[in-house]
């Protein structure tokens, strides 16, 4: 099923939605994939995994839209976690202020009747009572607030993967231990706020 598991979902997903229903459906599926790193950035992989960081989610994403006809652009971007606006715990604080962590984050943007847009999937819905800016009640037409605090957007024409790699390479070696260390305690973090949710919700 691995070689056809997008066709699949997407088919699940979109079945009997007219097509900007189906847009909005796509993303909030993709959206609600919990967050984690390190995860494999194969789109396929995620949708078996159950899981994905915001590349393999990305990636995933852009797949299902072209499905429904859309023009599709990967964006990356740089920005810090100092500017993040999320509370993070005491421990990932620490870190933040002794350090600047860089960062490169995949989001994409779509050709809507508005235009190109920005859409960002990367944080799933159970996060928003954390205080993580969750993406909701998106119309599938205008564009949505990104995850980060963004700067130096950049479209990646061909290979979205190759293009982050090199700008990854980039980064100073200490900046890529830094930035492990914290996508790492983010995760972590991640992985605890969802099963905090989860034993919440009413349908758990």
């Amino acid at each position: 099923m691995g070689s056809d598991i997008i066709r699949v979902k997407y088919d699940e997903w979109t079945s009997g939605l007219h097509p900007l229903a189906a847009r909005i459906d796509l993303f909030e599926h993709v959206r609600d994939i919990p967050y984690r790193f390190p995860a494999s950035r194969d789109p396929r992989e995620v949708l078996m995994n159950g899981f994905g960081s915001c590349s393999g989610k990305h990636y995933l994403l852009g797949e299902m839209f072209r499905l429904l006809g859309l023009k599709v652009r990967h964006m990356i971007c740089t920005h810090r976690f100092n500017e993040a606006p999320i509370g993070f715990p005491d421990d990932m604080q620490a870190m933040l202020r002794k350090n600047e962590i860089v960062d490169l984050h995949d989001y994409l943007q779509i050709e809507t009747e508005e235009g190109w847009i920005d859409v960002d999937a990367t944080w799933q819905r159970s996060l928003r009572e954390f205080g993580f800016p969750v993406n909701e009640d998106w119309d599938g037409v205008h564009t949505m607030s990104l995850s980060v605090v963004a700067e130096d957007h950049e479209v990646a024409q061909d290979d979205p993967e190759r293009l982050k790699d090199e700008l990854l390479s980039k980064l100073t070696p200490r900046q890529r231990m830094l930035r492990k260390e914290f996508l790492t305690a983010l995760s972590n973090w991640v992985a605890e706020l969802t099963a905090e949710a989860g034993r919440e919700s009413p349908l758990a």
